[in-house]
């Protein structure tokens, strides 16, 4: 009976910390989020997206950020999810899926700095695309993959076993039980790491800056060059040449803040529908 008070003392200076910890969090959030919408909404409008630069607008920025993300997801998703369900649902606890999660950790580590060594070298050089969108894309797609294959890999593993031993009960393949159950139902998931990829890509300097380039035209197809929204915030504040240089890089500070919350807002709705539409 007398340790209860001391229980609750306890108890009650973890939920102090939990939430002290929660206010910081939120506070950096609100407070670094507050600063780029405050600087960057009196230069954003619709003119200020679709103009070219030399007009003091971002629009071939928004088009290369835009190919740079849709051609680094569109070669590392499918890799990434297809190495997931090997890993989880084919080879278990193998040899070769100890050496696999070893590379994935491995990548994981690595700098950002040296992928676009990697991709100048390779993708740029040996292969011959130059500094492009493509370039830069394969090279983001390699970076990515960590976090598309562990965030699957969770998904996966939080799937109910006996999902899968009533759909093969009822004699489907491996296969048909993958792609009909356990994937719709890792959707939620799959699209997390969708999301997690897309804004790790959408906020790389280093690898876009020696794969894709600071050309400031607007790219006709993924391969030509081309200048992304944070490559563009860079030289920005970097040159600082006209007057309104500064607040044209908070401008396009806040398209990038507002692009990534109509993602993640929009992948979240969508997975709580599918949740509710798998639940009927």
């Amino acid at each position: 009976m007398k340790s209860h008070p001391i229980r609750r003392m306890k108890e009650g200076m973890l939920y102090t910390l939990m939430y002290a910890a929660t206010g910081i969090i939120l506070s950096a959030l609100v407070l670094i989020l507050g600063y780029i919408l405050y600087n960057g909404l009196g230069k954003l409008s619709i003119g200020f997206i679709f103009s070219s630069p030399q007009e003091g607008g971002i629009y071939p920025m928004v088009v290369t950020t835009a190919y740079v993300v849709i051609t680094a997801m569109a070669i590392a998703l499918p890799v990434g999810i297809i190495t997931a369900l090997y890993t989880t649902e084919y080879s278990r606890n193998s040899p070769g899926t100890r050496y696999i999660r070893l590379a994935i950790e491995t990548l994981a580590g690595i700098p950002s700095i040296l992928y676009g060594l990697f991709g100048l070298m390779l993708f740029s050089r040996v292969l011959g695309f130059g500094q492009s969108i493509i370039a830069g894309g394969l090279t983001l797609s390699i970076m990515i993959l960590p976090v598309i294959i562990r965030t699957t890999e969770e998904s996966l593993k939080a799937i109910p076993r006996s999902f899968r031993e009533g759909s093969l009960a009822l004699g489907t393949t491996q296969w048909q039980t993958v792609y009909r159950v356990v994937l719709p139902s890792a959707l939620p998931g799959i699209l997390t790491a969708s999301i997690l990829s897309i804004g790790r890509v959408v906020g790389e300097a280093a690898p876009v800056l020696l794969t894709v380039g600071i050309a400031r035209n607007l790219p006709r197809s993924i391969f030509q060059s081309g200048r992304t929204l944070t490559i563009h915030l860079y030289y920005l504040t970097k040159e600082a040449i006209r007057p309104d240089d500064f607040e044209i890089a908070f401008a396009a500070a806040a398209v990038l803040v507002l692009f990534i919350i109509v993602v993640n807002t929009a992948a979240r709705y969508t997975a709580a529908g599918y949740k509710k539409t798998m639940e009927r």
